[in-house]
């Protein structure tokens, strides 16, 4: 009766040992629903991200249960790619273990803008699946039905802007009176530029038209800020009225601390006596005339010639160049970034734009122009 026993559980081992080994086979199946399908379902579809609705629910999206003969992780992964792709090289929306995923508009916003390059402002159809796989590659995933949803994703300008304020400059003592801006440079984000007319008297910098915080001014040497929780920086003197050469570095500015930024201003010796245009205008695709005429002008300083703005006009994804007189004998270009640069007026590249509404300034003295989206 005892060798039976040892036997039998000898058997018992076997069996055991067999089905251990069976679960790592290729006999594992993934198993759906009564109608053989992974079934995908998006409550919403259109989804339109703004400025201030990043963080919020934009969607719950939803699948029934897929098992196995035996019990393994199942993960679902949730992939995105444009309407009609191959999803072959999708964006991963993201990756669980449950039956749903919840996404906010940000992880729509950057899948549209991050993962396909989509123009902000600009509604984009997208195809979207779930694949329910097991961790070993042999055996064969489950892969869903497509859902199109469209996107209309937004840009969050990346970049700060500064403007000069006080009675040394044409918007005087008025923090929105048409203050002018500077112009960031290109390559540097920190570094701000502004070739000009200047009064003799002073002024400071702004980061707002119309609020007088944060505001910048000379500190210590260097540079401070008040950025409405601290005190005011001194104001920058300007000796004599004249064109200036002003150079700004802003680089780990905070109210307790000057981190290691600096100024310049040194008087610009051909400011008075430069060519001065009767007018300056942008053109190209991505202005309202594309490459015809007649072009889109812009507005003329009447306190420095040498400055133009245009306010509050619609670009399309594009490129454009700014001339002077309607003519191409004089214009200016850069295409390092897509809002701000240094032209030279000598056969420049275009500018590359994106779509958006902007206040455009530019300065003929040192061909440096800035587009600033109108938030």
């Amino acid at each position: 009766m005892k060798k039976i026993s040892i036997l039998f559980m000898t058997m018992i081992a076997a069996l055991a040992i067999t089905s251990c080994e069976d679960t790592n086979s290729e006999d594992i199946n993934l198993n759906v629903n009564n109608t053989g399908e992974l079934k995908l379902a998006i409550a919403g579809g259109t989804y339109v991200v703004t400025e201030t609705n990043g963080g919020d629910l934009a969607d719950v999206l939803s699948w029934n249960i897929a098992t196995t003969d035996v019990p393994v992780q199942i993960t679902y992964t949730v992939q995105m790619d444009s309407q009609g792709g191959d999803f072959s090289t999708p964006f991963v929306l993201g990756a669980t273990g449950n039956t749903s995923l919840a996404l906010s508009y940000d992880d729509l916003n950057e899948a549209a803008a991050t993962g396909f390059s989509a123009d902000a402002g600009v509604a984009g159809n997208y195809d979207v699946r779930v694949i329910a796989a097991l961790a070993d590659p042999a055996i064969a995933p489950v892969v869903s039905n497509v859902v199109t949803v469209t996107i209309t994703p937004f840009e969050l300008y990346p970049f700060k802007d500064l403007y000069l304020v006080g009675n040394a400059t044409a918007a005087d003592w008025n923090n929105d009176n048409n203050n002018p801006a500077l112009y960031r440079d290109a390559v540097n984000e920190n570094v701000y530029h502004y070739s000009g007319r200047f009064l003799a008297n002073e002024f400071k910098l702004l980061s707002t038209p119309g609020f007088w915080q944060p505001q910048y001014g000379p500190r210590n040497g260097a540079v401070g800020v008040n950025d409405g929780a601290g005190s005011d920086p001194a104001t920058f003197v300007i000796p004599a009225t004249g064109y200036y050469n002003f150079t700004v570095d802003v680089t780990g500015v905070t109210n307790a601390s000057e981190g290691s930024s600096s100024f310049t201003l040194v008087a610009n010796p051909n400011g008075a006596t430069a060519t001065t245009y009767t007018s300056m205008a942008i053109i190209g695709e991505a202005t309202p005339n594309g490459w015809n005429d007649p072009d889109t002008n812009m507005v003329q300083s009447t306190f420095d010639p040498h400055q133009w703005s245009l306010r509050n006009v619609t670009l399309t994804t594009g490129e454009m160049k700014i001339r002077a007189n309607d003519d191409w004998s004089n214009s200016w270009g850069d295409n390092v970034s897509n809002y701000s640069g240094k032209g030279n007026n000598n056969n420049d590249p275009n500018m590359s734009v994106k779509a958006g509404v902007y206040n455009i300034f530019f300065n003929d003295l040192d061909g440096r122009f800035i587009l600033i989206p109108v938030q």
